[in-house]
């Protein structure tokens, strides 16, 4: 009996036997899992990975972290280039994303995806933070300004690098 409740609650889930023995649960945006310092995707939380978890892939190919600020510190400008830079996905070293290509992709079909993803990471006791958050970017306003771009507004502004954004998302891209 409490199998068959099982197999029920997977169907209304949409989760069949073999996405099941695999440990992968489909989300609507990929998933990124880091392993010293290299990032994999994966299209869905593997199960086996969890404790590998590092971020979610938006539709502009960026890596957006789960969780605001770093492991020690808050994301300030110099913080999360550095730690971008160490970054490698597909042999290639990572850098800050452009607020061009953010600014192109986001819309409400992201916002919307990304909230399914974040429900399921939920679902499956991992904490991620929503759409929302800063994230610095590669282009300078000025010598002594960055961007930033703000994921629920779409948009972005300035500055200062040694600003501690207590909001601030590490984002990764690679070109």
């Amino acid at each position: 009996m409490e199998t068959l409740k099982k197999i029920k609650a997977l169907v209304r889930l949409n989760i069949g036997p073999r996405k099941l023995n695999s440990g992968l649960i489909p989300t609507k945006l990929p998933l990124v899992y880091c392993r010293n310092n290299t990032l994999t995707i994966e299209n869905g939380l593997n199960l086996n990975r969890k404790n590998e978890l590092w971020g979610i892939r938006l539709l502009s190919g960026t890596m957006v972290a789960l969780k605001y600020g770093m492991k020690n510190s808050f994301a300030t400008y110099n913080n999360a280039k550095e730690l971008a830079e160490t970054m490698i996905f597909d042999g290639k070293s990572g850098s800050l994303p452009s607020k061009d290509a953010l600014k192109k992709h986001w819309s409400s079909e992201e916002k919307k995806k990304f909230k399914a993803t974040v429900s399921v990471l939920k679902k499956n006791g991992i904490t991620a933070a929503g759409y929302s958050g800063c994230i610095w970017c590669i282009e300078k306003c000025n010598p002594l300004y960055d961007y930033c771009f703000y994921l629920e507004l779409g948009d972005y502004g300035g500055g200062p690098k040694n600003f501690i954004n207590t909001f601030g998302r590490i984002a990764v891209a690679f070109n």
